[in-house]
């Protein structure tokens, strides 16, 4: 199966990768803290008093503010002198922040979309003074992000104001965890003889399958197959269907090409498009009585409420259900992604990181500098590896030249849990710099310890050992392994098979498309009109009313634009690629 690429786009950062989630209140500024717990002198060397620095981050619903007293932190406390606080906004609240102008000492967001509100409002400084003395790190280990992000993100300014997390240059050698894909409740499944899934319909009829078996949870409260949030824009139409369709979208939810191509469709009239493809299945839920009655108003909480009750049996990913997984360690029940359809979110290469999460320094902010030393310790080798791994000699130790997680460390791992978040290991991966597949120099290893054959077997959790068993291997990373080297499955890397390093670099720096004011303007009109009518689609009860509501979108999109959109959109994206030598 493995063939070179031919004429290809690796696809800028994913916007739904874009989803490991956080929480906390708004406002802006930096305040002090007390260093928890650790008193003697922090980073500063001068006091136990911290700086605290408030992240806005548009993503509802993280865990990072509720373990402010973990491991990992109190070492970030303890070399960098700063307490971490999120502020977490969907993008209306986003938007009202940036429109104040008085935001937090740090601003997560897409430069794509946001450098130039951000930068022609002064809402944002650029970091080129400070790499020099606080910034020794990132200049060191991540180049040719600090250069992309100089010529692509800053306006035309060719000044440093972004950097993206989750650098990762090249792939990794093994398959951790899957976390994205269609994520259901394994010892149903199981119970139903794990059938293999296909097609969506495959997916629909499996949990047909487990609700009628299993209507009521063990406290009474009923089971719905399928469920969605409506605080995410189109999220729900376009993101779980990738798995099946193979089709993904880059700085735009209205356009959408094949993983790896360049060449993009209408996510709106393309009826082959996962937006079409999430209408037929969810119609299909809804006249099977097997879709969540609320899935049209209902917002990311309520829902992940429903899905720590057990209440759903298959989502989009295992952040996406709750802390049902936590709440039942002991018994082994859970959820897990499974093998389906064409891809397995294996993760992406991503030399220029996760740029829709691209760092920046507010102009608000008290303590620039402070912000300048927490960017560079999570670019740091011994930073990105204390917050994937924890701390040195104490969750893994050097043996002969090479890093080892300690057994304590990896069954605290196995365990999984509240104990194990609670220990902040890899707790959000979105604020780490680099991949954790991303090799560090001076040991040879990956920055992420527990990425090791050794590690993803003794770490694997009860859940993960009993769906790897059930397959015939030894972790559930190893699962999709298999079928990935048998040809059944795709990633979003394979089509870079054959290609050398350099190939791989140039084909996955091509700079994305930056929407025009008046574009971004329709781009949301459509979005808005794209919702209103997909409430129309889902809940339509025959063949006939659902093909005449069909029409009717597909009528009021081409009516509105959507077409024009796409045209505008792929002459920018061969622009753009023959500007960078494609």
């Amino acid at each position: 199966m493995r063939k070179k690429a031919g004429f290809r786009l690796a696809l800028p950062a994913l916007l739904m990768m874009s989803m490991l989630v956080s929480a906390c209140s708004g406002g802006s500024g930096s305040t002090t803290a007390t260093n928890n717990e650790e008193g003697g002198k922090t980073a500063e060397g001068s006091s136990d008093q911290l700086t605290t620095l408030r992240v806005l981050v548009m993503e509802p619903g993280t865990t990072w503010n509720s373990h402010q007293d973990s491991d990992v932190m109190k070492e970030i406390a303890k070399k960098v002198g700063v307490k971490i606080e999120y502020v977490e906004a969907d993008e209306n609240k986003f938007n009202v922040l940036l429109a104040g102008g008085d935001l937090p000492d740090i601003v997560r967001a897409d430069p794509i979309k946001y450098q130039k509100q951000l930068i022609e409002g002064g809402l944002i400084v650029p970091m080129d003074d400070m790499l020099a003395e606080q910034g020794k790190d990132i200049t060191a280990n991540i180049p040719t992000v600090v250069d992309y992000s100089k010529k692509n993100w800053s306006n035309g300014t060719n000044k440093l104001y972004f950097l993206p997390p989750q650098v990762q240059p090249k792939p990794g050698k093994s398959v951790q965890p899957i976390t994205i894909g269609p994520t259901i409740r394994w010892d149903w499944y199981k119970e139903i003889g794990a059938p293999e899934i296909n097609t969506m319909d495959d997916l629909l009829s499996a949990v047909e399958q487990i609700v009628a078996k299993h209507p009521k949870t063990d406290d009474g409260k009923p089971v719905y197959g399928v469920s969605m949030w409506q605080d995410w824009g189109i999220w729900p139409y376009l993101i779980p269907p990738i798995t099946f369709t193979e089709v993904t979208g880059a700085t735009s939810d209205l356009t959408a090409a094949k993983v790896g191509t360049s060449d993009f469709i209408s996510v709106l009239t393309d009826e082959s498009s996962n937006f079409w493809t999430a209408m037929d299945f969810y119609n299909k839920a809804y006249r099977k009585g097997l879709l969540d009655p609320d899935s049209l108003t209902m917002k990311n909480n309520d829902y992940m409420a429903k899905a720590t009750s057990g209440q759903i049996v298959v989502g989009p990913a295992t952040w996406a259900m709750g802390d049902f997984n936590a709440q039942h360690t002991e018994d082994g029940k859970g959820y897990i992604v499974v093998p389906a359809g064409k891809l397995a979110w294996t993760g992406q290469v991503n030399p220029i990181g996760w740029s829709d999460k691209s760092y920046s320094i507010s102009k608000s902010s008290k303590n620039p500098k402070k912000a300048m030393e927490f960017l560079n310790y999570i670019y740091s080798y011994e930073g990105a590896r204390t917050m994937y791994n924890g701390i040195e000699g104490q969750h893994w130790k050097m043996e002969n030249g090479v890093p080892k997680l300690t057994p304590e460390t990896l069954a605290l791992k196995a365990k999984g849990g509240a104990d194990y978040e609670a220990s902040g290991l890899s707790l959000d991966r979105n604020i780490i710099g680099l991949g954790g597949d991303f090799v560090n120099p001076n040991d040879k290893q990956p920055i992420d310890l527990f990425t090791s054959e050794e590690a993803l077997e003794k770490a694997a959790t009860a859940l993960e050992k009993d769906f790897a068993q059930h397959y015939g291997a030894k972790y559930s990373g190893q699962v999709f392994q298999k079928q990935i080297e048998e040809g059944k499955l795709d990633t979003y890397t394979t089509w870079m098979n054959g290609l050398s390093d350099e190939e791989i670099l140039k084909s996955t720096t091509v700079p994305g498309v930056v929407l025009p004011e008046d574009r971004k303007k329709q781009e949301a009109s459509l979005k808005e009109l794209a919702a209103r009518e997909a409430a129309k689609i889902i809940l339509s009860k025959d063949d006939a009313s659902f093909a005449k509501a069909k029409q009717a979108a597909l009528d009021s999109f081409k009516k509105a634009g959507a077409d024009d959109f796409t045209q505008f959109y792929n002459g920018e994206v061969q622009r753009l690629r023959s500007e960078h030598g494609l």
